[in-house]
């Protein structure tokens, strides 16, 4: 009786382990994750002003080679002047609540990405697609909770504001 608990058990841990998105499958470019809430605060988080995400219109995590984009986002990254290897990782987004230490809705970015599976984190280098910003801004932001469609990343770069962006994958 004992065994067949403990074959059950273990076909359930199994099954439910297979169903969670793990790290390595957030690094796989083309895969398109929507933000779905954008959340923070000192204490208790708080859904963040609808003034800022109502202007948003690219609330997507969707991570291209460069050697993969198109001929109109390529022509977009260089009328900034901005230089990748084919190579690189990038995403397109417009999500991103904090710029310099300050909320609020920036526009449309292109950052170079880089995600750290041994410590849970995304690196990102943000460049702001208008013409008053030539240099980029590095953030971080650790994976805090990964689901079977969706996941969590908080802000650490700016630790004091606690900031967490929630995306869920696109079907």
């Amino acid at each position: 009786m004992r065994n067949r608990v403990f074959i059950l058990f273990s076909f359930f841990v199994g099954v439910s382990l297979n169903a969670q998105l793990s790290c390595e499958a957030l690094m796989v470019t083309g895969i398109k994750y929507t933000a779905t809430s954008f959340k923070h605060g000192r204490g208790k988080l708080m859904t963040t002003d609808s003034a800022i995400t109502n202007k948003m219109q690219l609330k997507e995590f969707m991570l291209k080679k460069v050697s993969d984009l198109s001929a109109e986002e390529k022509a977009e990254i260089s009328k900034y002047k901005i230089k990748f290897n084919e190579t690189d990782t990038v995403m397109f987004s417009d999500w991103d609540i904090i710029h310099e230490g300050k909320v609020g809705y920036f526009g449309r970015a292109v950052a170079k990405v880089r995600i750290i599976c041994a410590d849970s984190m995304i690196y990102t280098y943000k460049y702001l697609l208008n013409k008053d910003m030539e240099k980029y801004v590095p953030n971080q932001f650790k994976i805090i909770r990964l689901n079977q469609n969706n996941f969590i990343i908080n802000d650490r770069f700016h630790p004091y504001m606690n900031i967490n962006y929630y995306f869920r994958k696109l079907e």
